[in-house]
């Protein structure tokens, strides 16, 4: 690769991931290594969706009184993997470090015990959820983000630093211009029969701010943690009153942002819960394309399959 040319390079690793596999060096290092989970593994799941304790008990957690998670091949092969991006990095030339950007971040967590559960699934923990991501300039400039951010926005990012105008039917932001407070989307929506950690379809919509959490199970009970004072997710005050305004502007805002991106899941379902007593059946349109995003090369004619220039929703006719 020749310095001079621009270039993109995705580089993915499968582990940390069953079946763990490392050199056996890293494995020792961790042979006796336990990683303390604090409070998170005593949480008896009382008060969360029962789908979580359906799980607990399908999957038992490994973790004992103690609450210590042991787990060699899992921390070897973290620390393996990190040695394999130092690798990546390190074999770009002078010339190229000048002018590359690394985006370094990960698809999702790991349970390990926390809440009783294992492997990732349908929840919205942090420990599953909050997820790597760092972002290293050419000139070495170092600032924090602490507003949270989705991996939505990496696309965005990407643009902006190449200096390509972000179209307006794609969703995110510019995570180096981001403005602070803002809150993002977190969903979990796949159906598998044996597979992540619960079989089945079990749809997740999570709305997350600076402050809060909210997690709206569509088929089973919803979640509200205070990440300020409860940052390990134990205490759910769904049913607090004391909550009930900031559970509806974040219901509010989920909503809006499902009806904004044209969430193919959106459904009047989700405006229904049954602590917002006040709440109505919200329409959020009968066609995925929105009224502002105009010409879309995806968008074809029901009819004919032609491409058209757009879609007239008020009329729910579609202009050639």
């Amino acid at each position: 690769m020749r310095a001079e040319e621009p270039f993109l390079m995705v580089v993915s690793y499968d582990e940390p991931h069953h079946p763990f596999t490392c050199p056996v060096e890293y494995l020792e290092k961790y042979a006796d290594f336990y990683y303390e989970l604090g409070e998170k593994s005593q949480d008896d799941l009382a008060n969360k969706p029962e789908h979580h304790r359906l799980w607990a008990q399908a999957m038992p957690s490994p973790v004992g009184d103690d609450g210590l998670y042991h787990h060699p091949l899992y921390f070897a092969c973290n620390d393996f993997v990190d040695d394999q991006i130092g690798r990546v990095i390190n074999a770009l030339t002078p010339e190229q470090r000048e002018n590359t950007w690394v985006i370094y971040t990960s698809d999702h967590g790991e349970m390990m015990g926390a809440h009783k559960l294992i492997s990732k699934g349908a929840a919205m923990y942090d420990d599953i959820t909050r997820i790597p991501l760092i972002i290293r300039s050419p000139q070495g400039e170092r600032r924090q983000v602490d507003t949270p951010v989705s991996h939505i926005d990496l696309l965005p990012t990407m643009m902006a630093l190449a200096d390509i105008e972000k179209p307006e039917i794609l969703p995110g932001e510019n995570i180096l211009a981001v403005k602070e407070p803002r809150g993002v989307m977190v969903e979990f929506n796949r159906y598998e029969i044996e597979h992540d950690s619960f079989g089945g379809f079990i749809p997740v919509r999570c709305w997350v701010t600076d402050d809060f959490k909210l997690v709206l199970n569509l088929f089973t009970s919803d979640e509200l943690y205070d990440r300020r004072n409860d940052p390990n997710e134990m205490h759910n005050l769904i049913d607090d009153i004391r909550f009930a305004d900031v559970r509806s502007k974040m219901h509010d805002a989920l909503l809006d942002y499902m009806d904004k991106i044209r969430d193919p899941f959106r459904s009047y379902q989700w405006s229904l819960r049954p602590w917002r007593k006040d709440a109505r059946p919200r329409w959020m349109g009968a066609f995925r394309p929105r009224p502002q995003d105009g010409y879309s090369p995806v968008v074809r004619d029901y009819d004919t399959g032609l491409p058209t220039q757009g879609v007239k929703v008020e009329e729910k006719k579609q202009k050639f």
